[in-house]
């Protein structure tokens, strides 16, 4: 059975039934498709596993008999409070690292402006020719954007993945309680093949910018100055 086959046969059971949600439950199964067609499944292959369309839209029907499962449902609403907890730890320092990222750029960007400008605000950023600081400006201006890279990504993948544990949590409570399931959703983003064509290309010409320029600004800061330990020449690290 093939995706578009599957949908329609998904969709004539879901109307059949009178389901009220029958767009958000296509929606759903429709994204289901698409992470697992990029993660290179056959639409085939991904409809057996989902199972027959009529079992999975009975499973939606608000006057369906639910099966009674008491004890379970409590053993399992406690699991996941503890679970939650968790979580909620883990998806909170993901947020401080995003933070401190963001920090990290926009700190970078503005010593690549310093330098570029020839500022230095309380002798912050040690003395060198205007040469070597406008070299290691664009060195801290690859920086800055490769970290905007990394920083977007992380925040679209931090995303995703808080989706995904919602989902999960649904499902488990769901199930705890035999009501209908959705499809599981994956830890990583679905991105447009733009997008990441796009992200790669501005990943590989910053790291490409960050070396070619740190090399070169060591080479000619220490030809400048004399001395391997230019920083020594220049007085930096001294109090």
């Amino acid at each position: 059975m093939t995706k578009n086959e599957f949908l329609l046969q998904l969709k004539n059971e879901l109307k059949k039934n009178n389901i009220s949600d029958l767009d958000d439950i296509l929606s759903e199964y429709e994204q289901h498709f698409a992470f697992k067609l990029a993660d290179g499944y056959s639409e085939e292959e991904i409809a057996a596993k989902l199972g027959d369309p009529t079992e999975l839209a009975s499973q939606f029907i608000p006057n369906a008999p639910e099966k009674k499962h008491g004890g379970r449902k409590l053993v399992t609403v406690i699991g996941m409070v503890f679970a939650d907890l968790f979580a909620g730890a883990f998806f909170l320092m993901l947020f401080i690292f995003a933070v401190v990222m963001g920090i990290v750029t926009v700190a970078a960007a503005i010593i690549g402006i310093c330098l570029l400008g020839g500022f230095s605000f309380n002798n912050i950023i040690p003395g060198m020719p205007y040469l070597c600081a406008f070299i290691f400006s664009i060195s801290f201006f690859a920086f800055a954007l490769l970290s905007t890279a990394a920083c977007l990504y992380f925040v679209v993948f931090t995303r995703q993945l808080i989706r995904s544990y919602k989902r999960f949590h649904i499902n488990v409570l769901a199930g705890s309680s035999g009501k209908a399931t959705l499809p599981s959703l994956p830890v990583y983003p679905l991105l447009s093949h733009k997008f990441k064509r796009r992200l790669r290309m501005l990943v590989l010409s910053s790291l490409t910018v960050l070396a070619v320029s740190l090399v070169s600004g060591y080479i000619i800061s220490a030809i400048t100055a004399g001395n391997l330990e230019f920083w020594h020449v220049w007085g930096w690290f001294v109090k």
